[in-house]
């Protein structure tokens, strides 16, 4: 009887929870987020109470890759450091790299802009000091009193506008600001000084760079010189920091324009920025900002720990708060260096201060720009996708471009690339022809979350069928009747052979991929005939070794207990679409296998993968004890492929080590897998759920079929969920034994679903409609 009546009591409780969230939530105002590609409302989400996401310490930066804090456009880019007798603003622009067509070069550091407030007599009186970053904003701050006198910076890069905006203020006092600005070039241009200007500019191996600095006085005297600038007991200031360079994706020499013109474009950008009081200009940041970064909030229901960053990763690594700040952060990071101009971000986003950097922070094509984009489309971030598939569609198609060259030169159609590349289309080290079809999951991914018809024709479609021309070129077949890839690798170790896994797989998602594009696009049916032929008899590239796992090499033995930190033969469990238990568990199976011979060590971004990997697995606690190892706090910031040397710095980047920004957006990824999954035509709820995360809520996660998702969970279990519909389409929901109470659309009206035996919930929605779930519940 105690047993029943627990059973009872547990129901009542669980169903007045469901009610009450339900009262709660019901009436939620609308989310003014933009559709990803057309800006148009897109959704009422469930009011989800995330806490403030900020990044904040008691001291000034030391290091610049361990301690400095990140702010950026997308383009243009900032570390500060916050020093109280001296401020550095070291800064980037996304195309100011030194090579060209016919040499690799490296990725550059601009230059520096300096801040000196001279020796600070009672340094030793400084209290209150906080540098922070507020990822709810995009602006960085520094604050202490000196001499019972408040100092404040607020910095932040706008987009709208184009420039890096520095604001100096002494909140209820004047005339207390005294200090110097000077801006240092990392290479040996030109520099100039002028009334309140500084100017540097120069010239690399092809491209022009110019970057122009603007103080801006309330009250007191600037004092100009041939190095400096001088500020004399002014009331507030404001500076403008703007730079960039003549590159151009889209010309034939990937220049646009002479230094004169560059020099009119920089001068024009600073002239309208200026012409904004600093509210404004804030004013305009923050809105561009967050009608981006606010789509999504993520709740673990953790109070804002009462301690530094660097503090909570030193000692308290166990707290939910750093799961939801390092989410954020990867969406943070994306924002800021991935937006405009059609170039992706490279191996540090777009922060870097060495102009001979690891791997000269290029464009890495056997998993790390992949990477990089990962949490795009899920994480409701779209439009920062489009720098990279707009990158790729420009190389690819560019007529007798160096991608197509390596095609042209092994006698195939369409183009392939190496590992390496820089901006200018040079690529090299290694040959690494899949990767042409991973670039083209990426095209595909867009339109399947988007379900953006044009961008398909127009942009995706044309690519993704070349590459599977340069693939019917390139395929043979084998003894078994079989289409395999000649002479290939998996990256990075081991033999090369025909058939490896990673270039099977691979290829298998870009022909089943390329097949659902052909029946939206219909092209000529000699292509899609091909396609289809080749495509049957296509080896995809799973088998079951010896041993029980996925097989690396088609000849050579796998060798058991080989942890070496590339998983490339497991592209079709993650990010592909192949391996799951929901298809066969035979190869699910060997997978898993496969990760446990791999172990849990691995580089930055290695851990990050496997993340996502088990995920895909649905073994959520697997998944958060490899999220808690990669947030293991580092200082070590030279190159190594030490697993005990990976993990964060103090400022949350990625420690491959050195600096790799690719582990932060491996683990926002990783972190959405195991909220929500839709890669296998239906949308899976809370499918890795790890047993630290019990109750909890997100609004604005988006899934393939181009829905958007909020949701709300409690006892480990979906409690109510809120589901736009974008397109129209047929909602399917996956989840263990579901029960679904009711569906009513935006008016509170009943709709009709429809079980699809014990684990699915169908049912159909209109255009632009958004549509409340609500689960039953069990004990």
């Amino acid at each position: 009887m105690r047993r029943i009546g627990m059973f009872y009591l547990k129901s009542i409780l669980c169903f007045a929870w469901v009610v009450m969230s339900f009262l709660q939530y019901a009436g939620a105002e609308t989310v003014n987020t933009k559709s990803p590609t057309s800006g148009k409302l897109q959704t009422k989400a469930i009011e989800t109470t995330q806490p403030p996401m900020t990044l904040w310490y008691n001291k000034p930066a030391t290091v610049w890759m361990t301690s400095a804090l990140p702010i950026g456009n997308g383009e243009l880019g900032g570390m500060f450091f916050g020093g109280i007798e001296k401020e550095q603003m070291q800064f980037n622009e996304k195309t100011l790299w030194a090579g060209d067509p016919q040499k690799r070069g490296a990725y550059q550091n601009f230059g520096d802009l300096y801040l000196n407030f001279g020796k600070q007599e009672s340094e030793g009186n400084v209290t209150e000091y906080r540098r922070e970053l507020s990822l709810d904003n995009a602006i960085g701050s520094v604050s202490y009193k000196l001499n019972g006198v408040k100092y404040l910076r607020e910095y932040f890069a706008s987009n709208p506008d184009s420039v890096i905006v520095m604001r100096l203020t002494t909140p209820g006092n004047k005339g207390k600001l005294n200090f110097s600005v000077s801006l240092d070039d990392a290479h040996p241009g030109i520099k100039t000084l002028h009334k309140n200007h500084i100017t540097i500019k120069g010239k690399l191996n092809l491209l022009s760079y110019e970057a122009q600095v603007m103080v801006m006085n309330e009250g007191g005297k600037l004092t100009t010189t041939t190095d400096k600038i001088t500020v004399s007991n002014a009331n507030a200031v404001t500076i403008l920091l703007t730079g960039g360079t003549n590159f151009d994706i889209h010309s034939a020499t990937y220049v646009s324009g002479n230094e004169a013109q560059l020099h009119q474009r920089m001068s024009k950008r600073m002239a309208q920025a200026s012409s904004l009081n600093f509210n404004k200009l804030k004013a305009k940041h923050l809105k561009d900002y967050k009608l981006l970064f606010d789509r999504v909030k993520l709740d673990m229901g953790a109070q804002v720990p009462d301690m530094t960053t660097d503090e909570l990763l030193r000692h308290h690594k166990e707290n939910t708060y750093l799961d939801v700040l390092y989410f954020q952060f990867g969406r943070y990071l994306m924002l800021s260096s991935s937006r405009g101009i059609d170039l992706p971000n490279n191996l540090q986003g777009l922060w870097n201060n060495d102009n001979k950097p690891a791997w000269e922070c290029d464009i890495h094509s056997n998993i790390n720009i992949q990477m990089n984009y990962w949490p795009s489309e899920n994480t409701n971030l779209s439009e920062c996708h489009l720098p990279f598939l707009h990158y790729i569609a420009a190389e690819a198609l560019k007529e007798d471009g160096s991608w197509q060259q390596i095609a042209r030169k092994e006698h195939n159609r369409g183009w392939t690339i190496n590992t390496q590349s820089n901006i200018f289309g040079f690529t090299d080290w290694n040959i690494n022809r899949p990767a042409n079809a991973w670039y083209c999951m990426h095209l595909w991914q867009h339109y399947a979350y988007t379900l953006d018809k044009e961008y398909l024709e127009k942009t995706a479609f044309p690519v993704m069928k070349r590459t599977c021309e340069y693939w019917f070129d390139r395929l043979k077949t084998d003894k078994n009747g079989k289409l395999i890839a000649p002479d290939e690798w998996s990256p990075e170790h081991g033999p090369w052979e025909d058939g490896v896994s990673y270039a099977q797989q691979l290829v298998w998602e870009l022909f089943s991929q390329t097949l659902q594009a052909a029946e939206v696009v219909k092209p000529n049916a000699g292509f899609v005939d091909e396609l289809k032929e080749k495509f049957a008899k296509l080896d995809n590239g799973l088998t079951v070794g010896d041993w029980g796992q996925i097989r690396e090499w088609k000849i050579n033995p796998d060798v058991k207990g080989d942890n070496h930190r590339h998983l490339s033969h497991l592209i079709a469990l993650y990010p592909g679409n192949q391996i799951s238990y929901h298809n066969d568990s035979v190869f699910a199976n060997a997978a898993k296998t496969t990760l446990e011979s791999r172990g849990d060590g691995g580089t930055g971004w290695s851990r990050a993968w496997k993340i996502s990997c088990w995920a895909r697995l649905f073994d959520g606690d697997h998944a958060y004890r490899l999220l808690k190892q990669a947030l293991h706090l580092t200082y070590v910031t030279k190159v190594t492929m030490e697993d005990n040397a990976g993990g964060v710095y103090e400022n949350l980047l990625d420690a491959h080590p050195s600096f790799q920004i690719d582990g932060n957006f491996g683990a926002t990824a990783g972190i959405t897998e195991m909220l929500v999954q839709s890669n296998l035509g239906f949308i899976q709820l809370l499918p890795a759920l790890p047993s630290a995360w019990p109750d909890g809520s997100f609004k604005g996660l988006r899934t393939q079929g181009n829905f958007t998702l909020g949701l709300n969970w409690k006892w480990s279990k979906p409690a109510i969920a809120t589901l736009y519909s974008g397109s129209g389409k047929e909602c399917i929901l996956d989840y263990p034994n579901i029960r679904v109470r009711s569906i009513t659309d935006g008016k509170g009206k009943p709709v009709a679903f429809k079980e699809e035996g014990k684990n699915k919930v169908s049912f159909t929605t209109a255009k632009r409609e958004t549509y409340t779930i609500i689960f039953a519940t069990t004990e």
